[in-house]
């Protein structure tokens, strides 16, 4: 529908709207599936469960119930939990509640109209060049190296510390550079005057490298000595780099430093000889160009992956998220420099999020600026431009963020949405601490920790002073995601109200410091008048994700998962480090809280250091920390398998899940994925730290009939721990490119169960109705999609 009142304007004015009138005559309307009939809700009128009448608060009015209360569910009547006390909702075991307000609600959920704002706000000289312009905010994102409203000044990132008469090149940091430092970025390059000026020099590379000082000791680097010669050198019989031509390194007919490689995103080979794509949000989503991380948007389009579609897009082009759409010219529009904003009536499923667009420092600045192309993502690409994923066990974030941006959940207007994602990356601003001097961690002791709470604080004071949405809730239907060791637990005491995604649900009832054995993550040293005292995860409101797993088609064509009781032999399966007591085990007695070399003392199936076994082994129990050959054959021979903790989380859940091998928990007091949602009785056993050395005797004393039920169960979540949805995206993204799937691709386009983006979905739609604090907000005359009886 397109509104036009008289207007003041210009013949620019009419082309514009011209243009937009030829855009919306070529706008195709899909059409979508009808849903079930709502019917049934008319005739309950009995109450029992879960949907309750909304209570109103505002000024002069407190806890008013409506006066004509609608009829409400019977809900226990219609979806009866089974004798685990668990209600199932596609194929997965809830608990009882939660299960019975999707199956009466969610399931039934309807699409709504909703505006979309698309934004015509310009920014100051087009953001010079040098930055992608927000539409919706006027304000310019500025890559590497540029700063201001129109990213017109340079900022010069240096490559080194400031130098010592001991240490010329200043103390060790990751970007540490003898060479040519490009200070756009803070990444060391061979530079003018060599054969391969924009050759990576990184780290070692640059510096004399030291013999061991005994047979097996590793190599040290002098931090102190450049080793120039060697890299700049043309004799082919010395340890060369910036000269070396690649082909004859190859043929063995020039020496190279070994030291040497390529370290840096978007660059191939032993000699960073080919040219690659570098890893994106999205890959820009067909609208940018990926300069080493940061999107580099085409003309009309902006956000962290080019997504969001300005008024001077094509609407042929816009993403599906916003298709079929209505288009509404707001009346009594005014030029003044901006362009008109656009009104797009697009229909769309509650729950609602809206994105926040951050600054390039919270997301796209940390992953253009990486030294490590590992680092913080969970894919890079061959030489074809082919995706090779990582085994990057904190690549959930970026898979999470990408499907969030991709989704028929997303909104842009803030007004409409439910709830709204805060996408700081914590997993590149860990794994970059001391990357360069700019991400010292000088300045908080050398904590991890405490740098990546300022960044997180940082964060929250921009959408205070940008965004109007915050203050409405006190932050509570706010949603941030903590993907490392420990969670949550540094979160800034300013964002506790909100939902913490995490990996790592210790609720500190028992655990109540920090866990890790790694002095830098350790959180317990950062002051409560920046944390606070909050504990690590609050299971009302939070919740544990599952973390990232590679794709493998060779284990989904295997169908591990699906081993079936005879063939799984072994009763007890762990595999993993085992501390000081075995050879190359981690020394620190905080490691694991202590609790893996409980289990190794009393189940170890290989010789310790002393050359014992544990005091219980047995033949079909393994407790080992020799690396197995057929970890995932392992697990799927295995009736159960240990879930025990590391430095924080650990993987264990989901390689048990995975390979459909029941979990056996031994951490107290820490959630695991989806635990205060789903019904874990129905899947899993959990043991207290003080029943380890009866825990063999607890498994043995299991009947079959509860193994085969859990073994089951298994079968249906195991789906629910893989990132499936942003996988299909890459997928998506791969076949255009190339006109056909990878294996992996193939593989994961067989699966149809619900998978951990739409399994968050469901449970931010059961939180929308259910949370207690939104019952205490006036009644917002919003259209919900679900049955009045279900608000």
């Amino acid at each position: 529908m397109i509104s036009i009142e008289k207007w003041r304007f210009s013949w620019t004015l009419v082309a514009t709207v011209a243009s937009v009138l030829t855009l919306v005559s070529v706008v195709h309307l899909f059409l979508f599936p009808l849903v079930p009939s709502f019917d049934y809700f008319t005739a309950r009128q009995q109450i029992q469960n879960s949907c309750v009448p909304i209570k109103e608060s505002a000024e002069g009015v407190t806890n008013r119930v409506w006066e004509n209360s609608p009829p409400q569910l019977n809900l226990d009547h219609r979806f009866p939990a089974d004798l685990h006390n668990a209600v199932v909702y596609r194929n997965a075991p809830w608990k009882a509640e939660i299960g019975r307000w999707l199956s009466g609600c969610d399931s039934v959920a309807k699409e709504v109209d909703l505006v979309e704002m698309i934004g015509g706000k310009s920014c100051k000289s087009d953001c010079s060049g040098q930055g992608v312009c927000n539409h919706e905010l006027g304000q310019c994102r500025c890559f590497h190296g540029f700063r201001g409203k129109g990213c017109s000044e340079r900022i010069h990132f240096q490559c080194n510390f400031p130098k010592t008469p001991e240490l010329p090149y200043g103390r060790w940091v990751v970007s540490i550079c003898p060479t040519h430092c490009d200070t756009t970025r803070a990444m060391c390059f061979c530079g003018e005057g060599t054969k391969y000026p924009n050759r990576p020099v990184a780290e070692a590379c640059g510096f004399q490298v030291n013999l061991p000082s005994q047979p097996g000791a590793p190599k040290s680097t002098d931090w102190a000595k450049a080793d120039l010669d060697n890299i700049f050198t043309m004799n082919g019989s010395k340890p060369g780099w910036c000269n070396i031509d690649p082909e004859e390194a190859y043929a063995l007919k020039v020496q190279f430093k070994e030291e040497c490689d390529c370290k840096y995103d978007g660059l191939l080979g032993q000699f960073c000889e080919v040219p690659v794509s570098s890893t994106c949000v999205n890959q820009c989503s067909g609208h940018g160009h990926c300069r080493g991380g940061f999107c580099q948007c085409d003309n009309g389009w902006y956000g962290v992956d080019c997504s969001i579609p300005s008024v001077m897009s094509s609407m042929s082009e816009w993403p599906q998220w916003l298709r079929p759409a209505h288009i509404d010219i707001p009346i009594n529009a005014n030029i003044t420099g901006n362009l008109v904003n656009l009104n797009a009536v697009v229909k769309k499923k509650r729950p609602l999020v809206y994105v926040y667009d951050l600054p390039p420092e919270f997301n796209s600045l940390l992953l253009e600026g990486r030294h490590y192309k590992l680092e913080c993502v969970n894919r890079i690409y061959n030489e074809k431009n082919e995706t090779l994923w990582t085994d990057m066990l904190y690549g959930s974030q970026m898979a999470f963020y990408e499907s969030i941006l991709a989704s028929p959940h997303r909104t842009l207007n803030g007004e409409e949405a439910d709830f709204f994602f805060v996408p700081v990356l914590d997993s590149c601003i860990i794994t970059r601490a001391d990357d360069a001097p700019h991400l010292s961690a000088q300045e908080h002791r050398g904590l991890r920790s405490s740098l990546t709470l300022e960044f997180y604080k940082k964060a929250y004071e921009h959408i205070i002073e940008h965004y109007p949405y915050w203050n409405r809730t006190s932050g509570r239907d706010h949603i941030w995601f903590f993907s490392w060791d420990e969670g949550a637990c540094y979160a800034p005491k300013e964002i506790w109200n909100s939902m913490m995604l995490v990996h790592w649900g210790n609720t500190n009832s028992k655990h109540n410091h920090s866990t890790t054995a790694y002095w830098a993550d350790n959180w317990d040293r950062i002051s409560s008048s920046r944390r606070g005292n909050h504990s690590c995860f609050d299971p009302e409101k939070d919740l544990v994700l599952p973390a990232w797993k590679a794709p493998d088609a060779f284990v989904l064509r295997s169908k591990l998962w699906a081993s079936p009781r005879e063939k799984r032999k072994t009763l007890f399966y762990f595999n993993g480090n085992l501390g000081s007591a075995y050879p190359n085990g981690r020394p620190e007695s905080l490691y694991s809280m202590g609790i893996r070399q409980k289990l190794a003392e009393e189940y170890g199936s290989s010789p310790n250091k002393e050359g014992k076994l544990g005091k219980q082994h047995a033949e079909d129990v393994i407790v080992t920390s020799l690396r197995s050959e057929n970890y995932h054959e392992d697990l799927s021979s295995s009736v159960f398998c240990g879930v025990l903790p590391g430095d924080g989380w650990s993987g264990r859940m989901e390689d048990s899940i995975l390979q459909g091998c029941i979990p056996v928990v031994i951490q107290d007091g820490i959630f695991l994925p989806y635990e205060n949602v789903l019904n874990y009785e129905s899947f899993v056993i959990r043991i207290s730290e003080d029943e380890i050395p009866n825990l063999i005797n607890i498994l043995r004393g299991l009947n079959e009939t509860e193994i085969q039920f859990r073994l089951a169960n298994v079968q249906k979540v195991w789906q629910r721990f893989l990132y499936r949805d942003s996988i299909l995206l890459e997928a998506k993204r791969q076949n255009a490119t190339f006109g056909r799937m990878n294996d992996w691709a193939v593989e994961f386009l067989k699966l149809r169960e619900d998978d951990v983006f739409t399994t968050l979905i469901q449970i931010l739609h059961y939180k929308l109705h259910n949370d207690p604090w939104r019952r205490q907000l006036v009644h917002q005359k919003k259209d919900f999609g679900i049955p009045q009886e279900c608000l």
